[in-house]
């Protein structure tokens, strides 16, 4: 029986390694000046220009882990993402290889040390961004439906937490 191989980036938050399928990711760059968006719900540090396009920076650990992490600065590693055409910025501390990894278990890959490492799945990341926006906004028809608990069903693939898909872009402020 072959191994279930995930094509992933490794990359650390407040001394924690995880992993995000590179299906999820576009680049990973170098965060500009980081503007804070005083009305954002957690979990959205701020927008910085790429490129002539304003991008959220999403904290990653307030928004798939429960803990938020510090404020991005100008010069903090990112990683670029789409999610159902919205991109965003997830900030790191490091990035720390590119490899395809054993899955091992709903959720986690085994690198090559033998350590599990967990995986974040971006695209819950994102969507929980923009349903957080969208309440503060007091949008509940946008909100509506989407279950931001543990509770929530898992995805098949990756074994992370998914949530309804939303047909709307996120909006800062």
């Amino acid at each position: 029986m072959a191994a279930d191989l995930r094509n992933v980036i490794v990359f650390a938050i407040g001394g924690e390694r995880l992993a995000a399928e590179l299906r999820w990711v576009r680049e990973v760059i170098s965060l500009g000046f980081v503007t804070a968006v005083p009305t954002a719900p957690p979990g959205i540090s701020g927008a910085f220009n790429l490129r002539g396009h304003l991008v959220p920076v999403l904290d990653v650990g307030a928004l798939a882990r429960g803990a938020a992490g510090p404020q991005p600065r100008q010069g903090d590693a990112a990683l670029l993402v789409e999610v159902d055409g919205v991109t965003a910025a997830l900030r790191v501390d490091k990035v720390e290889e590119v490899a395809t990894l054993a899955a091992d278990g709903p959720g986690a890959v085994v690198d090559g040390r033998g350590h599990r490492v967990s995986l974040v799945d971006p695209g819950v990341v994102v969507r929980r961004a923009i349903a957080h926006a969208n309440a503060v906004r007091g949008d509940a028809s946008r909100a509506e439906g989407l279950e931001l608990d543990s509770g929530s069903p898992r995805d098949p693939t990756t074994g992370a937490r998914t949530l309804a898909p939303l047909d709307g872009d996120l909006t800062l402020g």
